[in-house]
């Protein structure tokens, strides 16, 4: 049973004729006949009377045309609902990151994203370390992620900027700027494997040849912060999760550090999941963008 042979029906119950069906169908009125014969044998019975007067309903056609219009109902229901969400009216989007992403960095879109589409559902799961990410991601977990930049990944990235990196400490400070010698020669609070940032504060090590001498490992960034805060020792964290009114406690690393973040899918975006990545690239972030990067930036 096809679902033409069942609007073709519904249509001459509606039209009251084979000839005003057609019209209405803009279709030829040998070939609706021939569709109506079919769906009459996969039925089993005879479902309309012909005579010189139009077309009248079977005992069988009585019993079968309620069915075949909410057949048609469910249809075009699910057809809008379909739009809906490409026009971005309705639908749940689930979105995968990192926890200083969704804190730091996702406000602002996440907000806008509600403005636009206030019928839309959005999840938001946060990881502590990057390769839980992707894992998640790679099991189909969400729509899109929102992280560093994968590593061979096969769907689609979309580079969204760079996250600034610092170092806090108790301070104040009298430079803005903290050198590779005093950082070698500080106390740190390192993270515990499982935290990404553990992964940040190594690569820092390695980039400017020192070895971390570490007092502490903590598995959030807000506790690292707050050691460091009070003197327990040094800790990289993203420029955004420095606390308003903190800028007193860190510094820029010399060179400068930064992070690329991304958005990734595990194909090619489409619907809800394209428009929330535009929407990423038009929205003002706490990011640096590509131009802006100082020449002798360090990037992960």
């Amino acid at each position: 049973m096809r679902l033409r042979q069942i609007e073709y029906f519904v249509a001459i119950c509606r039209h009251g004729s084979f000839s005003a069906a057609a019209a209405a169908l803009l279709v030829a009125q040998p070939s609706l006949s021939q569709q109506i014969k079919a769906l009459e044998r996969e039925v089993g019975a005879e479902l309309l009377e012909r005579g010189r007067q139009g077309v009248a309903l079977t005992t069988a056609g009585r019993v079968f045309l309620p069915k075949a219009q909410e057949v048609l109902r469910a249809v075009e229901a699910a057809r809008k609902s379909v739009d809906d969400l490409i026009n971005g009216e309705q639908g749940e989007l689930h979105l995968l990151t990192v926890r200083s992403v969704a804190s730091g960095v996702l406000p602002p879109a996440v907000a806008r994203w509600h403005d636009r589409h206030p019928a839309t559902v959005l999840h938001l799961h946060d990881y502590s370390h990057r390769k839980d990410l992707e894992a998640a991601m790679r099991a189909g977990d969400g729509d899109l992620a929102i992280g560093p930049r994968p590593a061979d990944w096969d769907g689609e990235v979309t580079s969204l900027g760079f996250e600034g990196m610092v170092v806090a400490g108790r301070g104040p400070y009298s430079t803005e700027r903290v050198t590779a010698a005093e950082l070698a020669a500080a106390k740190w609070v390192h993270y515990e494997p499982e935290q990404g940032m553990a992964e940040v504060l190594d690569w820092t090590a390695r980039s400017l040849s020192f070895t971390p001498r570490v007092v502490a490992r903590v598995g959030q960034v807000a506790a690292a912060l707050r050691l460091a805060v009070e003197g327990v020792g040094l800790v990289v964290i993203p420029a955004n999760a420095v606390p308003h009114g903190w800028s007193h406690h860190v510094r820029v690393v010399d060179p400068p550090l930064f992070r690329e973040l991304t958005a990734y899918s595990r194909g090619r975006m489409v619907h809800l999941t394209r428009r929330f990545a535009e929407l990423l690239t038009s929205v003002r972030l706490p990011l640096v963008d590509a131009a802006e990067l100082p020449p002798d930036a360090l990037i992960r």
